[in-house]
């Protein structure tokens, strides 16, 4: 009860964004493909390696979206530099799970285990011809948000929802690697967090059930009609993100505010609300995208085997889904405009701490 007086108390005092926050000059993420605009491209090229310290792979206009990701719209919107570190198949931790990617010949990178380094070492990245960092000419603690969007394959098929987790490890564990992402942020300088939550995965084609607009089995999931029961899958996605969200929701308020060590002293949380956000553009899409507007299906359609790739008739911008399981670069246009707003402390789909 102490625990929940003191929660409350803290949102009371900081339900608006606390004071006018300065503007925004950069914005550094993390993640997975929900995010990645180019970088697990850059692995594949440099070998399965991360690409050399001062890569920019934050520029593509193809991602998993169709199109541009959601940070480009962001940094748009704000005037900002995007820095993008997220890799698509990404996990948080690979000491959580595992899944090999053949074209790198090694585990998806992770947030922990390799963002993370591959952001440290460009916070020290020295030009030889100029003798400063030309990378991040101006990083400052004021001026740089740093976001992390990451869960999408955590709770998804090969890792929670299939119980592919290391042995003895839960969705706790999940949550506390996201804290310690921020750990790591904070000994680099970073001091205005951004965590985009759980998107409403069970809503997605290829986790909602066929009779709730769901996708059968697609070249994501060839065996999802055959060995699972479809309703199940649908209810675990939903309870697996909304309890994730909880522990967003009373978890950053507690690490920053509540918790004795303080664990991030003179830093901000912003909790971005993604999933209300795109269960509102499903409940009325109408209002959100392009006609024909589409919530339930998806743009990009492939055969089981990954070939025999086809897009829909109607314009991309009429879909929420680009595919069976990312959102579409309309959806991710509606997003970066809203994580716009979130950080200038004027939306309604965050909470500020």
């Amino acid at each position: 009860m102490r625990f929940l007086l003191l929660v409350a108390a803290a949102g009371t005092a900081v339900a608006k964004y606390p004071t006018k926050p300065h503007a925004v000059e950069n914005v550094i993420a993390f993640g997975d493909s929900y995010t990645d605009s180019g970088r697990l491209s850059a692995y594949i090229a440099n070998h399965g390696s991360a690409p050399p310290p001062a890569t920019d792979t934050s520029t593509s206009n193809f991602t998993a979206s169709g199109g541009y990701s959601w940070g480009h719209f962001a940094t748009q919107q704000l005037g900002a530099k995007f820095y993008d570190y997220a890799v698509s198949g990404a996990f948080c931790s690979n000491t959580i799970f595992e899944r090999f990617l053949p074209q790198i010949n090694r585990t998806f990178p992770s947030v922990l285990e390799d963002e993370i380094p591959s952001f440290v070492e460009d916070v020290a990245f020295v030009n030889a011809s100029t003798g400063t960092n030309t990378f991040y000419p101006n990083r400052a603690a004021a001026n740089t948000v740093y976001a992390l969007w990451i869960g999408t394959n955590d709770l998804g098929g090969d890792a929670f929802l299939t119980d592919s987790q290391h042995s003895g490890l839960t969705i706790t564990d999940f949550v506390d690697c996201v804290w310690r992402v921020f750990d790591a942020v904070y000994r680099q300088g970073g001091r205005r967090f951004v965590l985009l939550n759980q998107a409403p995965l069970e809503r997605s084609p290829l986790y909602a059930a066929p009779q709730h607009g769901g996708a059968g089995d697609t070249h994501y999931w060839p065996t999802k009609t055959r060995h699972f029961n479809n309703t199940e899958v649908e209810q675990k996605m939903l309870e697996y993100s909304t309890n994730v969200n909880t522990m967003f929701d009373y978890g950053a308020p507690f690490q920053l505010l509540v918790n004795k060590t303080r664990r991030w002293p003179h830093a901000s949380v912003t909790v971005f609300n993604v999933h209300q956000l795109m269960r509102d553009i499903y409940d009325k899409p109408e209002q959100y995208l392009d006609a024909p507007a589409n919530a339930t299906g998806y743009y990009y359609h492939c055969a089981l085997d990954g070939s025999n790739c086809t897009n829909s008739q109607n314009p991309l911008s009429s879909f929420m889904w680009y595919d069976e399981l990312h959102p579409s670069e309309k959806t991710d246009e509606i997003i970066g405009k809203e994580f716009a707003k979130a950080v200038g402390g004027k939306s309604s789909y965050a909470a500020y701490w």
